[in-house]
């Protein structure tokens, strides 16, 4: 494959040279202007600007470098594309809030096809009517479900996860994503077995829109080989199409359901054949084009809302692992509270400690180091800077995250942060915060308009996971079998996708007694028919 790429790269130059000669005319036509304002940042080389050095993994590091080095609102320039990367949050506020009617736009991602126009993929999305539509409906149905505490799904699929984990828990971080999965499957269509499905149908997808993954999206003129000779796009048209068609067949089953009357009220699917008849369509009958948007409308939802818990959860295990006091510290809570039975949300405001874990998992090892990409949808004027229309702005949430004045010690897992006054992070009552609705830190889920829908389900998800996890089983490094010492982890080692997972690592679990090991396998026979595990 190497090789491969090597020879399309040589017959991508010609469009390189194409590139240079119109940077040089367009340098030619600037030399009688006055030099403008520019913000701080590396040395630029012609052509390339600093492409030649910018990581495709771990990209976060180098940008947390450069600003330490340059200050807190830097640019710089790949080939002919300018980034602004912010790691200050006033700036941040300033540009992507205040003025979010400026910089609310997408970038275009080479290698995912018409993501900015198309009903695809909402959170991609130029702000269009399709987008206006799309958010407000997933707005509208996860505030629904948020009031009902998902309907008690995340605690039924941890009692079938407690029970995989006791059986088989070498497959922890499989069973972990799909868990996230099947939340989601059973939240859209009623239908957890399609979990694995799911989780493995976001993964592939974030690979194909991150910097890490084909490499046309950063040497962007391979795109543009004839498809006889170009790998790239003729994998996006086959992943594409088999993703649509799934969307569309669990739609299409469900509306099946539907007209049966055996789809429950409590998905998404419901709300949405629902609101047809409503409108009095009560046969559901609508055009494909019609289908293709609704279907890729609850698809999406689904698809993100595996992604954006799964790595922090895997990130999770590795920090209470790492941090055995604070594993400790929290089953101490835990055991206080809910004695021998399994936590639920309604032990929220009395597990502070375990909500400070999870708070500073995200801190620590963000689910979105970079944050996602705004751009500026027209020209503006910053601090005397101007800001040319399709600038891309990154808030970089790793280097926002370890800000001295804000995260003292950032470098390191501190849960007490949200526990103690004193720290910056800090509020009251600790029956409410920390927590992943509102208050400190809510940066990690964006900003403005581009904000992600998703803070309420990540609570929930999150909290149950957690705390039903630390209730159930200890846990620490692998030891080597034959050598009798702990199995290293990298904690830095990520797939180095838009929105992380951690690269695969070791664990040993230890179920915390025999009563809790009875319980487990309980629970977990009291969910198999409901569940169809």
């Amino acid at each position: 494959m190497e090789g491969l790429t090597l020879i399309l790269l040589y017959l991508a130059i010609p469009s390189l040279v194409y590139s240079a000669i119109q940077q040089i005319l367009s340098w030619k036509k600037k030399k009688s202007v006055t030099t403008v304002a520019k913000f701080p940042g590396p040395k630029q080389y012609p052509f390339v600007g600093r492409i030649h050095d910018l990581p495709r993994f771990s990209m976060w590091l180098k940008f947390k470098e450069w600003a330490d080095e340059h200050g807190p609102i830097f640019q710089t320039r790949a080939v002919d594309q300018t980034f602004i990367i912010v790691s200050d949050e006033k700036i941040a506020e300033e540009l992507l809030v205040k003025r979010g009617h400026i910089y609310s736009g997408r970038p275009q991602i080479r290698s995912l096809i018409n993501h900015k126009e198309g009903v695809g993929y909402s959170a991609l999305m130029d702000r269009h009517d399709t987008w206006k539509t799309q958010r407000k409906w997933a707005h509208a149905a996860m505030a629904e479900a948020y009031k009902h505490h998902f309907y008690g799904h995340c605690e039924k699929e941890m009692k079938r996860y407690l029970g995989l984990l006791l059986i088989d828990p070498a497959r922890f971080l499989d069973y972990t994503r799909e868990y996230c999965g099947r939340v989601m499957s059973r939240l859209a269509w009623d239908d957890a077995t399609q979990g694995k499905a799911n989780g493995d149908s976001a993964d592939t997808t974030l690979h194909c829109m991150s910097v890490s993954g084909p490499i046309t999206n950063t040497v962007t003129p391979l795109w543009h080989l004839p498809s006889f000779m170009n790998p790239w796009y003729n994998f996006e048209i086959k992943r594409e199409k088999e993703q649509r068609a799934w969307w569309l067949n669990n739609f299409r089953l469900a509306k099946d359901r539907m007209l049966k009357g055996t789809l429950p009220n409590d998905t998404w699917a419901y709300r949405y054949f629902e609101q047809l008849k409503r409108e009095g369509n009560e046969s559901l009958d609508q055009e494909e084009e019609q289908e293709i948007f609704a279907s890729c409308m609850i698809g999406f939802v689904n698809l993100v809302g595996v992604v954006t818990i799964s790595g922090p959860l895997k990130f999770f295990l590795m920090a209470m692992a790492l941090h055995p006091e604070w594993q400790r510290k929290a089953q101490e809570e835990i055991d206080r509270v809910c004695g021998d039975r399994m936590p639920t949300m309604k032990d929220f405001p009395d597990l502070p400690t375990v909500r400070a874990c999870l708070k500073e998992t995200v801190r620590w090892r963000s689910g979105v180091p970079l944050g996602v990409p705004h751009q500026a949808e027209r020209d503006d004027v910053f601090r005397g800077v101007p800001i040319k229309k399709g600038t891309i702005i990154l808030a970089c949430e790793w280097s926002l995250n370890r800000v001295p004045e804000k995260y003292p010690d950032g470098d390191n897992f501190r849960p007490e942060r949200w526990l103690e006054p004193g720290w910056p992070t800090y509020q009251e009552p600790l029956t409410r915060y920390p927590n992943f609705r509102e208050g400190q830190a809510m940066h990690s889920f964006g900003w403005g308009r581009r904000t992600c829908l998703g803070q309420n389900i990540v609570d929930d998800e999150m909290f149950v996971f957690g705390a039903s996890y630390l209730w159930a089983f200890k846990s620490g490094p692998k030891i080597c079998p034959r050598t009798g010492v702990p199995v290293p982890i990298d904690t830095q080692a990520t797939n180095s996708h838009v929105i992380l997972e951690p690269l695969p690592y070791h664990l040993s679990f230890k179920v915390r007694s025999e009563e809790r090991a009875r319980l487990i396998l309980s629970n977990y026979q009291e969910v198999m028919g409901e569940l169809k595990v």
